[in-house]
This record gives C-alpha cells, sequence and structure tokens, in this order.
C-alpha cells in the first residue's frame, strides 16, 4: 500500500503556491509523469523546506523510479518534520527492504504497525523481514496478525504456511497452505515447490510414530511374558 500524501491547507504552514505544487505534482504522478514531479517537487522544497506532504511525496516518486538511497534520505526529511504518520514509515521500509536492508526495514515496518495495528500489508512485510532475518517463529506471529486483520489474505496465508514449513511443522504448513491456494489459485505453483517435502516429512514422522507404538505394544507384551514366567517357576 502506498500512499500519496496531500494534507488540508491549514495543517501545514503553507506559503505562496505550496499547495498549488503540491497538487500539480500527484496529477503528474496520476499522469505517470514522475520525472516531471520530482522536478516540480524539488522546486516546492526549495521554497518550503519544511513540507511536510512535499519531502513524502518526492520519497514516493523516487521510490517508484527504484531510487530507493534518495526516496530514504526524503522520507527521512519527512519524519523529521512529524513521525506520527504510517504511510511515511511503511514505505520507508519498503525502500529499505528493497536495497536488502532487512534489520532496519523491519524497525520501519513495527512501528508502523505501532502507529496502525489493522493493515494487513504491514504485519504481512512485517513477517517477510523476519523470514530474512531467520527469525521463523516471530515471522509466524506477523503473518498471523496479517490474516486476522485480512482473512481474505491469500499471500498472506502462504507466507505463514512457507514459515511453517521452514520450522518444519509441515501439518500447519499443509494446512495453511491449502487455504492459500483455495483464496489465491495463482500460489498454487509456488506452494506445489515444497509441499511435497512437507508431506514426505510428515509421513515419516507418523511412520516412526507408529513404529514406536509397535516397540512399546512388543516390550510391554515381553514384560508380561516374562512376568508370567517367573511367576509359573
Amino acid at each position: 500500500m502506498q500512499t500519496l500524501i496531500q494534507f488540508p491547507i491549514g495543517e501545514q504552514a503553507m506559503k505562496g503556491n505550496n499547495d498549488d505544487l503540491v497538487a500539480e505534482s500527484v496529477r503528474l504522478i496520476e499522469r505517470g509523469d514522475l520525472q516531471g514531479a520530482v522536478n516540480i517537487l524539488k522546486i516546492l522544497l526549495e521554497q518550503h523546506p519544511d513540507s511536510l506532504e512535499g519531502w513524502y511525496n518526492l520519497g514516493f516518486v523516487l521510490m517508484e523510479l527504484n531510487n530507493d538511497e534518495e526516496a530514504i534520505k526524503a522520507f527521512d526529511e519527512a519524519l523529521a518534520i512529524d513521525n506520527q504518520i504510517f504511510e511515511i514509515w511503511f514505505n520507508k521500509a519498503n525502500s529499505l527492504y528493497n536495497l536488502a536492508d532487512f534489520k532496519h526495514a523491519k524497525e520501519c515496518y513495527e512501528k508502523a504497525t505501532e502507529i496502525n495495528p489493522d493493515d494487513a500489508e504491514a504485519w504481512n512485510n512485517l513477517g517477510n523481514c523476519y523470514s530474512r532475518l531467520a527469525e521463523g517463529q516471530k515471522a509466524i506471529e506477523a503473518y498471523t496478525r496479517a490474516v486476522a486483520v485480512k482473512p481474505d489474505y491469500g499471500e498472506a496465508f502462504y507466507n505463514k504456511a512457507n514459515a511453517h514449513f521452514i520450522e518444519e511443522e509441515d501439518e500447519r504448513a499443509i494446512a495453511y497452505a491449502d487455504l492459500a491456494v483455495e483464496l489465491n489459485p495463482h500460489l498454487a505453483s509456488k506452494v506445489m515447490e515444497w509441499i511435497h517435502v512437507s508431506r514426505d516429512r510428515l509421513a515419516v514422522t507418523e511412520s516412526e510414530e507408529q513404529h514406536r507404538e509397535r516397540v512399546k505394544t512388543l516390550k510391554e507384551l515381553a514384560e508380561q511374558d516374562a512376568l508370567r514366567e517367573k511367576e509359573t517357576n
């Protein structure tokens, strides 16, 4: 979820044609003229370096242009003005994730979920960070929050299934994978890459449990036979 911020006039100390420049930049973004939007936003920020919406929208456009390092700088400028806006933390996290800086992306997604705990995508993305950082159980917890917020979120169910698979919790992996495919059949090809391993492991585990039960039963019978033989003698 990537959102353009346009604040009502009055929330920021707007001067001159600040609001006009913001509106024009948004129109350019919506038309797909991203470089044109960058040019307008840079003019805006030269005139009004304290423009929250200017810095945020510049970060958004730079991220869309795959210039994540500069996008992060713009988001940081926005956060220096107001650090309680979900979209800024969320999109800064996205840029950090794109740069494979999963540790700092995780921290930003955590801040985003503190501000808005009802955003399923933020929880899902936080889970992805935990997965990348090999923190499997925390990833599962984040994915669980995502599907609790959005019960039809097939991708989050898939990610949860995959995290259970990595943790070798195969019954849960299979169950959530089936649910993910029901919600989004396009996920079937991804599930097929690993679900056979879960099924094989589960079959081995069940076979081993059955074997242990048989051994236990035979041991008990042997002990009973030994006891009867002792009593007879």
